[in-house]
């Protein structure tokens, strides 16, 4: 990693002092030291958009009022903050329908996690918190029944593509994919999730939905994890993507801010879970990004310092550092070989072995088989895997 990597400059640094819900008197002194040094507001503000804290970032800076941010520039922010904060209430409202309208007609179990669900709960104002899309979490045996309502009731397919409302191909659909894509009709992306870890085992979704707990988002009723789970489950998550959006480490800040949060319960859901490291590792993290040079921190442990290295590369270098650090990986679940053991490794890289030749919803679209003929998937994918082979082996001449 090169040394401009490892040193954030001062835009980047007041950003991330600036992802959280409130600051301390030496958090807004530092702040304001911080502003002093901004060469250009107009780049602050397209990076803050970018790491998607914009709303946040402009809410602090007009209150801290600093010197050197010139009317103009604050208003331009102000403007752009304001289209995001639609766009946020947009993506709430449809969670909101997907509730009233498919979720309790049909009495299907679920519960939503990140985006605008956390939003909602932990924000003092929810639409601050930057929400693309709506991640819903169902029983794999409700799927089909959910998928099929909604593709019939002005929602379309993303992932995949050309999904038809059909049972066959939603039942092939949901039997080869963690999560299918559909958009609501007001173009909104939901993610529907019928397993939260890549089959790894770590979750197991009727839990999950058995112990949800119920809260209201305006005056809807909605349901999602417990706080200590769901925030194990981000430190879990935003660490495997490396924390490369600022919005990621507000969530940290939200919550723990939450008068639900505790600490003793959130270290025992980690244990239970197996993630004792990640969750250690995460508050160090958050702690160290406290103070205006967190690299500097001499109380980290190298771990923390691993995730910190990590966060500053994938902010600086965007989604092609992200995508370079995912090459490293020892798990697809997990970004840190510290995370896991080498028995998990081993049992992760036959998962993703066994993967490789199960057949792909793009499979049943070329060529629709009844259920009684779907193994033929599995036998043509092995003749092509092997037949792939041979060509890398022998090129012909």
């Amino acid at each position: 990693m090169s040394d401009d990597l490892k040193q954030p400059d001062a835009t980047l640094r007041l950003l991330i002092l600036l992802a959280r819900l409130t600051l301390t008197e030496a958090q807004r002194q530092a702040a304001l030291t911080l502003c002093n040094s901004i060469a250009s507001w107009p780049e602050v503000a397209r990076r803050a958009e970018r790491h998607l804290v914009l709303p946040l970032v402009y809410r602090h800076l007009h209150e801290l009022a600093p010197p050197t941010l010139a009317p103009a520039d604050i208003c331009h922010m102000h403007q752009r903050a304001l289209i995001l904060v639609q766009r946020n209430l947009l993506v709430a409202g449809e969670q909101q329908r997907l509730v009233v309208e498919i979720l309790d007609p049909l009495d299907i179990p679920y519960l939503f996690f990140k985006g605008p669900a956390l939003a909602a709960r932990y924000y003092d104002e929810p639409a601050m918190r930057s929400c693309r899309d709506i991640d819903l979490l169902v029983p794999r045996h409700r799927c089909v029944e959910l998928l099929e309502f909604a593709l019939q009731h002005g929602y379309h397919s993303l992932d995949p593509e050309a999904l038809t409302p059909d049972r066959q191909s939603l039942t092939f659909a949901i039997r080869t994919q963690s999560v299918v894509s559909i958009a609501s009709p007001s173009g909104v992306r939901i993610e529907v999730h019928h397993e939260i870890d890549r089959g790894a085992g770590i979750y197991q979704t009727e839990a999950l939905v058995d112990n949800r707990v119920a809260y209201l988002a305006g005056d809807t009723l909605l349901y999602s994890m417990p706080t200590h789970e769901l925030f194990v489950y981000i430190c879990l998550h935003h660490t495997r993507h490396y924390w490369s959006h600022l919005h990621w480490l507000v969530d940290l800040d939200a919550i723990q801010h939450h008068p639900d949060f505790d600490e003793t319960w959130a270290h025992a859901c980690a244990e239970q879970r197996g993630l004792v490291s990640t969750y250690s590792a995460c508050m160090e993290f958050y702690r160290a990004l406290a103070a205006p040079e967190p690299e500097s921190s001499v109380h980290l442990s190298q771990r923390s310092r691993d995730m910190l290295e990590a966060c500053f590369t994938t902010l600086q270098g965007g989604f092609e550092a992200e995508l370079a650090l995912r090459f490293k990986r020892p798990t697809p679940e997990f970004g840190f070989t510290w995370q896991t053991s080498v028995a998990y490794r081993r049992a992760s890289r036959i998962r993703e072995w066994v993967r490789r030749f199960q057949p792909l919803y793009l499979d049943y679209q070329l060529l629709p088989l009844p259920p009684r003929w779907q193994w033929c998937y599995y036998v043509a994918r092995l003749y092509r895997a092997v037949a792939k082979r041979r060509r890398i082996r022998w090129p012909a001449r």
